[in-house]
C-alpha cells in the first residue's frame, strides 16, 4: 500500500471513529464530554471504553487485510467498519440486556461498576467475533454474517452453561454491585470471545467444513471450567477440590472478593490466548 492510499484509508478508519461517537452520543443522551468530564460516571467511562475497544479493534483488523487497491480498501473500511458498528451497538445492547436481565442504560446512569464491566465485555467479545469472521478469504457478506451470528450463539450459550455451574446467581449479585461477580463474568466473556473469534476465523472452505472446524475450535473452552476449578481455586488459591459449589463461588459471592473475581478473570483469558496461540 502506497502513503497516499495509507492515508485515504487511515481517513476512512478516522470518519468510523466519528461515527462510533455521535452513536454513543445517541445511546446515552449526553456528549461525551458531559459523561466523562461533567458527570464523572466511572460506569458510563467503562462502558464507552469498551464501546470504542471494539470498534477500533475492528478498523485495526480491517486496516492489517492485504490491500486490493485505493478505492476498495477505503470502501472496505466504510462498509465492514460501518456493518461492525451497527453490530457492535445493536446485538451487543442485545446481549447485554440477555446477560444482565435488566436494561442497561439505568444501570449505568446508577454508577454501577459491575454492570458497567459486564458492558465493556460484551462489547469486547462480540468485536472479537466479528472480527474473527472478517479475516479469511472466500465465502462473501452472506456467510460473514452467518459465521458471525453463530459465533455470538456460541458465546451467549457457552457463558449459561458456566453461569450455571457457579453456585451463586451472577444478574442478582451485578445489580447489586458486586464488582468480583462482575469481573469473574467480564473474563469468561472476554475468553470465550477469544476462541469464537479462533473458531470463525481462516479461509472458507464449504459449509460443512468450515462449520466443522467452528464447533472443533470451540470444544475448546470446555478446558475453561477445570481450570477455573483446579488451577484458580486449588493451586492458587489452596481450596478443596470441587466441582461445584466451591471457595471460589464463596469469595466471589458472598466475600465480594475483587482479588478472588480478578483472578478468575484472568485465568479465562489467558486459557484462551494459550489455546489460540498454541493450536
Amino acid at each position: 500500500m502506497s502513503p497516499l492510499e495509507a492515508l485515504f484509508v487511515i481517513l476512512a478508519a478516522l470518519f468510523l471513529t466519528a461515527v462510533a461517537r455521535w452513536v454513543l452520543q445517541w445511546l446515552y443522551g449526553h456528549t461525551l464530554r458531559d459523561l466523562l468530564t461533567d458527570h464523572d460516571n466511572p460506569a458510563i467511562g467503562l462502558a464507552v471504553a469498551g464501546y470504542l475497544f471494539g470498534v477500533v479493534w475492528t478498523i485495526a483488523v480491517l486496516l492489517s487485510a492485504p490491500s486490493r487497491g485505493l478505492w476498495q480498501d477505503v470502501l472496505d473500511v466504510l462498509l465492514y467498519g460501518g456493518v461492525g458498528i451497527v453490530l457492535l451497538t445493536a446485538v451487543a445492547l442485545g446481549t447485554c440486556r440477555v446477560f444482565l436481565g435488566m436494561p442497561v442504560r439505568p444501570q449505568l446512569e446508577a454508577r454501577n461498576v459491575a454492570a458497567a464491566v459486564v458492558v465493556a465485555a460484551v462489547y469486547a467479545a462480540t468485536s472479537l467475533t466479528y472480527s474473527g469472521a472478517l479475516s479469511g478469504e472466500g465465502g462473501g457478506f452472506g456467510i460473514l454474517l452467518l459465521f458471525f451470528v453463530l459465533g455470538q450463539l456460541a458465546l451467549l450459550g457457552v457463558t449459561y452453561v458456566f453461569r450455571w455451574l457457579t453456585g451463586y446467581d451472577d444478574v442478582r449479585e451485578i445489580a447489586a454491585g458486586n464488582l468480583a461477580t462482575g469481573l469473574a463474568l467480564a473474563g469468561l466473556l472476554v475468553g470465550v470471545g477469544i476462541v469464537v473469534a479462533w473458531a470463525v476465523s481462516g479461509d472458507y472452505l464449504g459449509l460443512g467444513e468450515s462449520l466443522l472446524h467452528f464447533l472443533l475450535a470451540l470444544a475448546f473452552v470446555a478446558l475453561f471450567y477445570p481450570v477455573r476449578q483446579v488451577v484458580v481455586q486449588t493451586l492458587l488459591l489452596g481450596g478443596p477440590l470441587r466441582w461445584r459449589g466451591s471457595l471460589l463461588d464463596e469469595e466471589v459471592a458472598r466475600d465480594r472478593n475483587v482479588a478472588a473475581g480478578f483472578m478468575e478473570a484472568v485465568a479465562y483469558v489467558a486459557t484462551a490466548l494459550f489455546l489460540t496461540f498454541m493450536f
